[in-house]
């Protein structure tokens, strides 16, 4: 199972977001759960770095990824508009396959 980690500021920012696991729905290179899963989080990175030119913390290795940011007051709409389509599509897969994705949300979380 993919576990998600949604992590949100006091204001319900979110500040950074963690996936971990396999989803284990198929084989490696078949897994259509892992593939929507792994696009969706590493299209969101793209948008932050690339696009809003955000500067992220991005952890990535076999099995995990995560994306750690500072937030910028003057690109919060972008930044809102990104992340939280990335929840919604995340919250999608998870609907469909609860088995393979868990998607969890902490609020009050302070980026150290």
């Amino acid at each position: 199972m993919t576990s998600v980690e949604i992590l949100r500021d006091a204001d319900g920012k979110i500040c950074e977001f963690r996936s971990r696991g396999h989803t284990g729905y198929a084989e490696a290179g078949r897994d259509l759960v892992c593939a929507g899963v792994s696009s969706i989080l590493q299209t969101a990175v793209l948008g932050l770095e690339e696009y809003l030119k955000l500067p992220c913390k991005v952890e990535q290795e076999k099995g995990y990824l995560s994306c750690q940011l500072e937030r910028d007051i003057f690109l919060n709409r972008e930044i809102d508009a990104i992340l939280e389509t990335m929840v919604l599509g995340l919250r999608a897969i998870a609907r469909e396959y609860p088995e393979y994705l868990k998607v969890e949300e902490v609020v009050g979380h302070v980026n150290v």
